[in-house]
């Protein structure tokens, strides 16, 4: 009896394993031009395609005028265009794409990924979008334009679409950035200890995406380059010695990571005096919230070395503060506080903490 409910358990966790949506978008489209429609397409996203099965992952095109499907094709045969990072264009190359008011949805075993329509909304009328309506994207292309136009998603998701006479099939759109959203790693820890003559430093990872290496700084200059495990979804520990140290002597180490394309992202710093992590030097410490990027929640830890009136505050990336985290005074302790962020926009945000002599930031990133 035990091995059927455990053989049911796996079966369970692997049907919602391979049913969970991907992160996956209608990125930009050419339907209409001057003389003769030429070079139609539709161009999807896909977060790490490599975790879902595109044979499953489908476009359909709608008719605006009675809300009905009129062909629809799988995003495993599309021809597979730019990668950055996670993200894999996808352009589907189609004679036929409708004029007039028209819309088109991404579904994935049946459930709604993406839904657009251009020159107008509408109501679909045939599964799977009876009954959904379809949102004006706001821009449309017209008798007179380009062969070489398309309108196109400004930024992710949610952002503003735009008409432009480039068209850029299977790459990204002119403006558009995903540097802000490229996190290589998940880091569950950093620590360090002193051991002998020399300070022991150990950090491990819940994820790591195009991860090439991590790079270890003392007082602000690299002392190591550890080589890093790529793409890995599954937890990874790190461990390195610095023996260039003096007794007694305070260090700040960082920790940074270093994707495949060059871009750095700093994830963790820690105080530590050989001899003893030095409690008196500051009040508190920071630590990295995790998971980030997030949507919504990701939780934080604050270590208190002493008697301390904290205050965490949120701010966005012009200086303004949008939510008070914490305030109140704190003995030697630590606290673990869940960040909700819910009601904000996606986007890059200052976690700030601090004292009446002495301040912590972390940047995190919110992505909905």
């Amino acid at each position: 009896m035990m091995k059927r409910v455990i053989i049911s358990l796996s079966f369970l966790l692997l049907f919602t394993m391979l049913h969970a949506l991907p992160n996956a978008w209608i990125n930009e489209i050419h339907y209409d031009n001057a003389g003769a429609d030429q070079d139609e397409f539709v161009e999807v996203v896909v977060a790490s395609p490599e975790n879902y099965s595109l044979i499953d992952l489908h476009l359909y095109m709608y008719n605006g005028y009675d809300g009905t499907h009129y062909c629809l094709d799988c995003i495993s045969e599309f021809t597979p265009g730019e990668r950055i990072g996670p993200y894999q264009f996808y352009t589907w190359y189609h004679r036929g794409i409708q004029n007039d008011t028209e819309g088109m949805i991404l579904v994935y075993h049946d459930t709604l990924v993406d839904i657009i329509a251009y020159e107008g909304s509408f109501t679909g009328t045939l599964p799977p979008a009876e009954g959904l309506v379809f949102p004006d994207v706001g821009v449309a292309e017209t008798g007179s334009s380009p062969v070489t136009a398309s309108i196109y998603l400004s930024g992710l998701p949610g952002s503003d679409w735009l008409y432009g006479t480039a068209s850029t099939p299977g790459n990204k759109n002119p403006g558009q950035d995903f540097s802000e959203i490229l996190t290589s790693v998940e880091l569950a820890y950093f620590k360090a200890s002193v051991s002998g003559g020399h300070i022991l430093l150990s950090w491990k990872s819940e994820s790591e995406t195009e991860n090439a290496s991590y790079l270890l700084y003392r007082n602000g200059s690299v002392i190591r380059s550890v080589p890093a495990a790529g793409t890995q979804s599954a937890p990874q520990t790190y461990s390195c010695r610095d023996e260039k140290i003096l007794p007694g002597r305070m260090y700040k180490y960082t920790l940074s990571a270093m994707n495949y394309g060059g871009r750095e992202q700093a994830l963790d710093s820690l105080h530590i005096r050989a001899g003893g992590i030095h409690e008196k030097t500051k009040p508190f410490q920071l630590h990295s919230p995790f998971p980030n990027p997030f949507n919504p929640e990701s939780t934080f830890r604050v270590d208190i070395f002493s008697s301390t009136n904290l205050e965490i505050s949120l701010f966005d990336l012009k200086g303004r503060k949008r939510k008070t985290v914490y305030r109140g005074m704190c003995e030697n302790n630590s606290l673990e506080i869940t960040l909700d962020l819910h009601d904000l926009p996606s986007g890059r945000y200052i976690l700030d903490c601090s004292s009446k002599k002495y301040r912590e930031t972390k940047t995190i990133t919110l992505v909905k």
